[in-house]
């Protein structure tokens, strides 16, 4: 409320009795006094909003640099988690991987220890194989070198009779290779008396075989299963002969 004095201009000369008296009362205002309050007050006013408007739109400044950088912590913290959830997921494929491959090693690793212990028996078996064969072979090479003693012996005795051979059937014998003898006939054939008939025979093994037969002779390989049979080796020799004058004379 606002309390009027004698002394403010708006109410100089004023009397209330008077007033009271008159026929028509009325009390004289001064405006401009009174438009100049109003203007400090209004001014005052719009001070007053203009300085709350600066302070909520300060505050809204502020509020809204808040909401930014929250809302960038927020991102910032999405973008992690989702950096983190695929890291899982990749960690996770690696591990699955991982774990594929270790089943995988683990049974190459049990497949590979079968094969080395099924190579193992194999390995005994081959030396108990292998000590065998050591043992069958030192037997032949006896066996063979005795039968070469024999051949030996039989041709110093019956060198006479091969010098016979030789000179009167027209029968050589030559070393082609360490135990391979070629064998040579001529005078079989009346018409022609230096056509040569001849054969292989190899002595390296324990059966002996004739690997070349010129002319083929048909009835070689039942010879060939005989001498094997009863080691007469000049007895072979001859039914050679023999075989190919019979082969000669039916041709």
């Amino acid at each position: 409320m606002t309390t009027v004095t004698a002394t403010h201009p708006a109410v100089a000369g004023f009397s209330l009795a008077s007033i009271l008296n008159s026929p028509q009362p009325s009390v004289a205002l001064h405006p401009k006094p009174l438009l100049h309050s109003l203007a400090a007050f209004q001014a005052a006013i719009d001070a007053y909003v203009y300085k709350g408007k600066q302070e909520i739109a300060r505050r809204k400044e502020v509020h809204a640099s808040r909401l930014k950088e929250d809302g960038d912590k927020k991102r910032d913290m999405e973008e992690a988690i989702e950096r983190e959830k695929r890291r899982e997921i990749e960690l996770i494929a690696v591990l699955e991987k991982e774990k594929l491959e270790s089943k995988e090693m683990e049974a190459s690793i049990y497949i590979l220890k079968k094969q080395l212990a099924s190579l193992t028996e194999q390995s005994s078996s081959l030396d108990v194989e292998t000590n065998d064969l050591r043992t069958r072979i030192a037997r032949l090479l006896k066996e063979k070198s005795r039968d070469l003693a024999v051949l030996e012996e039989r041709a110093q005795a019956m060198s006479p009779e091969l010098s016979l051979y030789e000179t009167a059937l027209g029968f050589s014998v030559t070393g082609v290779k360490e135990d391979v003898l070629l064998f040579r006939f001529i005078r079989l054939d009346e018409h022609s008396p230096n056509r040569v008939f001849s054969f292989v025979l190899d002595l390296s093994k324990q059966d002996y075989s004739v690997t070349m037969s010129e002319p083929p002779l048909g009835a070689m390989p039942r010879l060939v299963d005989a001498l094997n049979d009863t080691r007469e080796f000049w007895t072979f020799i001859k039914h050679v002969r023999a075989s190919f004058v019979t082969e000669l004379q039916d041709a």
